[in-house]
């Protein structure tokens, strides 16, 4: 009689223990969390050859015009009337380009800008802050930014015209230079789920091929450095969808994102992004420009002087390459022209 009773109690506490595993098991079945992250699928194929035949109408691209721009700062301390405007674009094969942004509607420019062998002029026309740059392409002007205070956090201080010529003249892929290297992995990155269906705060993860350039290690040192990075996105085909250049220490200097492929030229079927976003992180702006369908051309002739840019307005002038003297210190007045009170421009100028 014992025994039988014991043999109970036991089933009994089996089937009990059963009983609560199966409601805590069922409690956890339940429970969906949407923010970790899920693969988004189908996840397409390439090879090396088929990604970087898409970058073939960059690489021979030689001019482009752009008559209509829309063009917005993004994430700017100062200048937010300016945040969104209206651009005209040229580009010539190396590096040649000239930027005009203009306020919408009105046309009234904002700023000029133009850049050719390594060297840019920038022409800054608002009432706050006018001023006609001259500089280096590849100097670091930071800590003259900082001194300008809020000033030198606008874009239109920060921004120069050959972020902008990196992102569409691509430069041709060192295939023959035994100095560089490539190698292709698969990055998943995660970001918000902008599919239809998709429940709010949910998460996924996009898988792209990402092919990076190597520049080999010189005698002596340990490693080589990655100089451009191009992804493809695998879950639109392969698509190339960002550029990112790197310089001499390893740091990003622009990442570049194109978007929204479609004709831009009414009598040419190729694929071109209407939208490409220029980020800089150590200039502190990003920029997004959108083509407009019919104010695209490529590999046209372009008029003579369209990158060259003169003081016609008799700003005041900056030579950024020259000391600059102290915030709130006055200028050697041997360097002032009193007649029309900006800088002068002989070697000098400040």
């Amino acid at each position: 009689m014992g025994r039988r009773l014991r043999s109970r109690r036991a089933i009994w506490s089996v089937l009990l223990v059963g009983v609560i595993l199966g409601s805590a098991c069922s409690g956890l079945v339940k429970v969906e969390d949407v923010t970790i992250p899920h693969l988004l699928t189908p996840i397409g194929t390439a090879t090396v050859e088929e990604m970087t035949a898409q970058l073939r109408p960059f690489l021979q691209l030689n001019t482009l015009r752009a008559s209509s721009i829309y063009l917005r700062f993004d994430d700017l301390e100062s200048a937010q009337r300016y945040r969104d405007a209206d651009a005209l674009l040229a580009l010539q094969r190396p590096d040649k380009i000239r930027l005009v942004i203009n306020v919408p509607v009105v046309k009234t420019r904002i700023a000029e800008m133009v850049s050719e062998e390594n060297r840019f002029r920038v022409a800054v026309y608002p009432t706050d802050f006018r001023r006609f740059l001259f500089g280096t392409n590849t100097a670091d002007y930071s800590e003259w930014r900082e001194r300008l205070g809020e000033k030198g956090r606008s874009a239109l201080i920060s921004a120069r015209p050959f972020h902008f010529t990196d992102a569409l003249l691509i430069r041709p892929l060192q295939r023959e230079d035994s100095r560089y290297h490539y190698s292709l992995e698969e990055t998943l990155q995660e970001e918000p789920d902008s599919t239809p269906a998709a429940k709010k705060g949910a998460r996924i993860l996009r898988s792209y091929y990402v092919l990076a350039e190597i520049q080999r290690a010189n005698e002596g040192e340990i490693a080589g450095r990655v100089t451009r990075r191009f992804w493809f996105d695998r879950t639109r085909k392969a698509l190339f969808s960002r550029q990112q250049i790197f310089d001499g220490t390893g740091r990003l200097q622009t990442d570049v994102t194109y978007s929204d492929y479609r004709p831009l030229k009414e009598s040419d079927a190729t694929l071109w992004p209407g939208s490409i976003q220029v980020s800089r992180p150590y200039d502190s702006y990003q920029a997004r420009l959108l083509f407009i369908e019919g104010k695209f051309e490529t590999n046209v002739t372009l008029p003579a002087g369209v990158f060259q840019l003169e003081n016609t307005e008799g700003l005041p002038e900056t030579d950024l390459d020259r000391p600059q003297a102290p915030q709130g210190e006055k200028q050697p007045p041997a360097l002032v022209d009193s007649a029309n009170g900006r800088a002068d421009a002989r070697p000098g100028r400040t």
